[in-house]
């Protein structure tokens, strides 16, 4: 996806949400020389042509370079890990009683994507869970993916955030026990890029256990181009299936075609740009399958 109107204000506040929680005691004067960086690149790229994941990794490139620590969200990310893993007894129990555990899975893992220091919305984790109603799944494709994972041999999850890991690893536990044969694969950022997941966290919740992982790209979202090959031999397999999960891989993907390509966003939406594009609104969880020009 290219940058949309919503993200420009967004990529400057981002920054100085930033700055602000890893170093509350960071002088403005560092706050405002950081955002000058970002007005200086935004004013030097082709805005209508750059990727918006090479934007936001720059954008996190001037996090790292402010607070002069190339993974500052290492411990808070941690943090999230634990936090979700203690819970995943209680949720797995929940997701095996249901009348479908997959679909039960898969709402799990909706609302796990709200744990994402990248947007503009608090965690709520916990409340979301507790709250949920099946309406709040406003974009609902489960019907076609059942379908779907019928008739193939490969399941691609490219993950997202840090302590959303922990339910992609029920997830994927809960389609294996339906789906013994399918092979599935679960992709993570080949370098830290805000709380996104890494191979070190797939290593911390045993991710490696269940599933073979791999790496994809060091930007926050899909990047094809800056993919290892590992990857993009995955996401082009044939009879393959994929989940995007979260806002930054489906910013990423948008408006580009993949004919050949089942894909499927399992996100929560968190900001003004998901509602124009999806007609939702901020906190409703979607789970829709890519199509032409989508």
């Amino acid at each position: 996806m290219k940058l949309e109107p919503e993200c420009v204000g967004c990529l400057f506040n981002q920054i100085m949400r930033a700055l602000s929680m890893l170093n509350p005691d960071l002088p403005t004067e560092e706050i405002l020389k950081a955002q000058k960086k970002l007005m200086i690149y935004m004013s030097s790229i082709d805005i209508n042509k750059e990727e918006t994941p090479i934007i936001a990794k720059f954008v996190y490139g001037i996090i790292s370079e402010t607070l002069n620590q190339p993974d500052p969200y290492k411990n808070i990310k941690k943090q999230y890990n634990e936090l979700a893993l203690k819970y995943y007894s209680r949720i797995d129990r929940i997701v095996n009683k249901a009348e479908d555990p997959i679909l039960e899975a898969i709402i799990v893992a909706a609302i796990a994507n709200t744990i994402d220091f990248g947007s503009q919305q608090e965690v709520h984790f916990i409340d979301d869970l507790k709250h949920f109603q099946m309406e709040n799944l406003v974009i609902n494709d489960y019907e076609i993916f059942k379908d779907d994972l019928k008739k193939s041999k490969h399941l691609l999850i490219v993950g997202d955030n840090t302590g959303e890991i922990v339910y992609d690893k029920l997830l994927i536990a809960t389609i294996k026990k339906k789906f013994p044969k399918l092979k599935i694969i679960y992709a993570v950022r080949s370098a830290p890029i805000i709380n996104d997941v890494t191979i070190e966290d797939a290593k911390f919740v045993k991710m490696g256990d269940l599933v073979k992982v791999i790496e994809s790209c060091p930007t926050p979202g899909i990047h094809i181009k800056s993919s290892t090959e590992e990857f993009k031999h995955y996401f082009y397999l044939k009879d393959n299936i994929i989940i995007s999960k979260g806002q930054g891989n489906f910013e990423s993907l948008y408006g580009i075609d993949y004919p050949d390509l089942e894909i499927y966003y399992l996100l929560k939406a968190k900001c003004n740009l998901m509602e124009r594009l999806l007609d939702v609104k901020i906190g409703d969880f979607i789970f829709k399958k890519k199509s032409i020009g989508f």
